[in-house]
């Protein structure tokens, strides 16, 4: 069952308040609520499609034509049915306007996938996480929460008190170098 955009808004404006980047935040979005990339940007923001085009319109007024919200509905339907691709100049206004790279606002199929070496490193990464970030509880939880944090699709995230109370205990014993 979709989860209503007020929703999402909201989950966006929680992980800002955490300190997540926007590109953090996007990336979490699509990963959980199977948005694209532009919509997933756009609602990191916490923007509905009339607020992100109110902001382009402030940010280049003399950028021709205005743009709506009706706008924002044709470039992050496409390229389903109904859509319309931005072009290039659109993308890197799009990519400035939510403070990312124009690429990360297209979605399609990672063809870096069929390289051998990513393959292979993609079969290491996990083991290596599993390893080192979840131990046997033995002084592996600054591990483990820095794992938690490093993934923004992984469960929940810590809260703020507890990632301050596991700092300090680390810095506890900390002395500085002479």
């Amino acid at each position: 069952m979709p989860v209503a955009i007020a929703h999402v808004r909201a989950e966006a404006r929680q992980l800002r308040v955490l300190g997540w980047s926007y590109r953090r935040i996007a990336l979490r979005l699509r990963a959980r609520h199977g948005l694209r990339p532009l919509a997933a940007f756009r609602l990191a923001h916490g923007w509905t499609q009339e607020e992100a085009a109110r902001h382009w319109n402030e940010r280049w007024p003399e950028a021709g034509a205005v743009k709506t919200g009706k706008a924002w509905s044709y470039w992050e339907s496409w390229p389903g049915r109904g859509g319309r691709a931005p072009s290039a100049a659109v993308l890197w206004r799009l990519a400035e306007l939510y403070q990312c790279r124009p690429g990360e606002l297209l979605d399609g199929p990672d063809f870096g996938r069929s390289d051998p070496a990513a393959q292979a490193q993609a079969q290491v990464v996990p083991r290596a996480r599993e390893t080192t970030a979840f131990g046997d509880g033995d002084g592996d939880e600054p591990l483990r929460t820095a794992a938690i944090l490093d993934d923004p699709v992984r469960g929940e995230v810590p809260s703020a008190a507890s990632t301050e109370a596991m700092l300090l205990g680390l810095l506890s014993g900390w002395v500085p170098a002479a």
